[in-house]
């Protein structure tokens, strides 16, 4: 009965050790959502396990989730400074944990985390711990018996990640390098018991892959304000929006838009499965710039079609997906001087996406945006086909670790 005693408390204390919490629509992609063009947006839900030690000796693992968001830019220069911003996190705890707290009187718990680490493959450095120096400190935290425990970091705002600097060339991999939390779980009966978590990814570990390229000199990547408004997804699951910088051609005039996706999917896949976004939008952003240009040729209104939306798939199949087969419809909108226009595209509905199999062998399956078309009616008579390129550095939607 001793035993169970304690470990049962411990199983309550792992609660107070990780970071702290903080929508896509099952529709069209709503644009005060969309966030600015050449950012990234998401949420993640990793699985994660917590070794539990009492006096320097593992006593008791517990496999649970870590619920992460943040803001990151999707491309990267040679060379260039960047941060993950905005950032914050949270673990939640099923209620029978918290109804063992009685066994002990547990009313409370007292947590230092002292390592939160996010890595950045292939960058400088390759990992930073954002609580080195200055642990975050969390006390009085309340044990309810019987109900749900969510706690997370920071207490109050975001926490930002950097800086990191790019290598010369390949990719980014953001990644969930573990945490470390010292608890002190307090009892009405006047003790304390000390404890110490140490928790890892448990599955594939790439939440965000960034590709890097173009020209070197670029200026430090911090974006603030980015809208952040996700419900929390599944279990190995984020849900996110790609906001992909494109440079197109209009009957040969050079024009700069933007192309939102946004949608769920999985952070890894077994082998031999095979994975499809799921409640999946887009959107497509003209910068203020690009409708000057259009007014400036003699345009004071626009619609048209989406004809064609590339997906490249890397380590899977198929290796090249339309999500714009068939068209997709882009309303009728007025040209306003120094004024944006966001378009949910479809205007309601969803894209279908996938499925993708993983190839024979395949560590993973990354996909990224490749080339778009349209055609464009202006002025209510005037047709135009626009073409653009697959964006250089590539923009990577996922990269799922097979497992």
């Amino acid at each position: 009965m001793r035993l169970r005693r304690r470990l049962a408390a411990l199983v309550v204390g792992v609660a107070a050790l990780l970071p702290g919490t903080v929508a896509v629509p099952a529709h069209a992609l709503p644009p005060d959502i969309v966030p600015a063009v050449g950012v990234d947006t998401g949420r993640f839900k990793l699985p994660i396990g917590c070794t539990i030690s009492l006096a320097g000796i593992p006593v008791f693992y517990l496999p649970t989730d870590v619920d992460v968001q943040g803001v990151a830019p999707v491309q990267l220069g040679p060379g260039q400074e960047f941060w993950l911003k905005q950032g914050s996190g949270s673990i939640t705890f099923p209620s029978w944990l918290t109804s063992l707290a009685p066994i002990l009187g547990l009313t409370s718990a007292d947590a230092r985390v002292t390592n939160l680490s996010i890595g950045a493959a292939n960058a400088t450095p390759e990992t930073i711990n954002i609580a080195e120096g200055d642990p975050f400190e969390i006390d009085d935290i309340p044990i309810e018996a019987g109900q749900p425990l969510k706690v997370g970091l920071p207490l109050e705002g975001t926490f930002d990640v950097g800086p990191y600097t790019a290598p010369n060339g390949g990719a980014v991999t953001f990644k969930f390098d573990g945490a470390v939390a010292e608890v002190d779980l307090n009892s009405s009966a006047g003790f304390s018991l000390p404890i110490k978590a140490d928790c890892k990814a448990t599955k594939g570990n790439a939440l965000l892959r960034v590709a890097v390229g173009g020209p070197a000199g670029q200026p430090p990547a911090k974006i603030q304000g980015a809208p952040l408004d996700f419900p929390e997804p599944d279990s190995n699951e984020v849900v996110g929006i790609i906001n992909a910088p494109y440079e197109c051609s209009l009957g040969g005039t050079p024009l700069d838009v933007g192309i939102a996706v946004g949608g769920n999917f999985p952070l890894s896949m077994r082998r031999g499965s095979s994975f499809s976004f799921t409640d999946a939008s887009g959107a497509l952003t003209i910068p203020a710039e690009t409708v000057n240009k259009l007014i400036d040729m003699g345009y004071t209104s626009a619609s048209g079609e989406v004809t064609k939306l590339d997906l490249y798939v890397e380590g899977g199949s198929p290796a090249v997906d339309n999500v714009a087969e068939g068209g997709i419809e882009i309303p009728n909108v007025r040209l306003v001087r120094d004024q944006k226009i966001v378009l949910s595209l479809p205007a309601d509905g969803t894209l279908t996406a996938g499925p993708y199999a993983a190839n024979a062998g395949a560590k993973s399956v990354a996909v990224s945006m490749g080339d778009a078309a349209a055609t464009f009616t202006f002025n209510g008579s005037t047709r135009a086909t626009a073409t653009c390129e697959t964006p250089s550095p590539k923009v990577y939607l996922v990269d799922t670790p097979v497992t």
